[in-house]
């Protein structure tokens, strides 16, 4: 009875004492991102990411042009591989689209036939996840409001660099670990499935999806943060490295506008 007693005390702290380092972890990483004043006054962000990258000895660049109002629209236009120019997908808060161009056959790929499609009403209803502004800086972000829940795993050295080793499990069950710099405060990597990396990158409908998502599904992402820029006083990530088995892809991110207005032509599935 006393052994038991015993160890039910020392689960009962373990546990409160990983809730407090949670709380104090996330309450400093907030505010070296910019801070919960700075993130509620975000309205709109619009800015253009180009993906470089080295298929089959050949390097190909993708830019991609991101454009969100927070709750009401995400768009993401992408161009400069198999003919993508002209793609993208518009997801608003009442309904979503994605258009692909026509993409010939050539050695092994059948091609794709372009078109304008509706989402289907639970593609649309995981797409409008991205209608939240802040996920596109982290989830961590205010994680309490969105159902997250966050474990602590103790410290780890990332580059030789310490940090914080944070277990996430969204309100959807995804799950992810994130490794926090215990000097600046900031993501320093970043490991999840295949399958949540293209979900989180928007890229889970369209062409991309259809080239990168069977490929990728079950295996491990890693990000790594390698630099970011202070913005309107946020942190955001200008510079980031994916590692996906052998492959590294760069992704380099430019034209930061925040809170400047989005032209009506982009709310249009057109």
């Amino acid at each position: 009875m006393k052994k038991g007693f015993l160890f039910s005390f020392f689960i009962t702290i373990t546990l409160l004492i990983s809730a407090q380092n949670v709380d104090e972890i996330l309450t400093k990483f907030e505010l070296a991102n910019g801070g919960l004043p700075a993130f509620s006054k975000l309205k709109t962000i619009q800015y253009t990411s180009v993906l470089k990258l080295n298929m089959m000895g050949m390097p190909i660049d993708i830019t991609m042009k991101n454009i969100i109002e927070n709750g009401k629209l995400f768009r993401k236009e992408t161009s400069g591989m198999m003919g993508m120019k002209g793609s993208y997908t518009v997801v608003t808060d009442t309904s979503g689209f994605v258009s692909t161009p026509s993409v010939p056959s050539y050695g092994d790929f059948p091609g794709m036939e372009g078109g304008i499609a509706k989402l289907e009403p639970d593609v649309l209803l995981k797409s409008q996840e991205k209608l939240n502004i802040l996920q596109e800086f982290s989830p961590l972000i205010n994680y309490k409001t969105k159902g997250f829940k966050i474990e602590y795993l103790g410290t780890s050295k990332i580059d030789k660099v310490d940090c914080y080793k944070l277990k996430v499990v969204s309100n959807t069950g995804d799950q992810s670990v994130y490794f926090i710099n215990q000097q600046t405060y900031l993501t320093k990597q970043v490991e999840l499935p295949g399958k949540q990396f293209i979900s989180q990158m928007g890229l889970d409908t369209g062409p991309m999806a259809n080239m990168m998502g069977s490929r990728i599904d079950k295996q491990k992402v890693i990000i790594i943060y390698a630099e970011y820029r202070d913005i309107d006083g946020i942190q955001f990530p200008i510079k980031q490295v994916i590692q996906l088995g052998s492959v590294d892809i760069e992704i380099e991110n430019s034209d930061v506008q925040i809170n400047e207005p989005i032209e009506k032509k982009y709310y249009l599935a057109k």
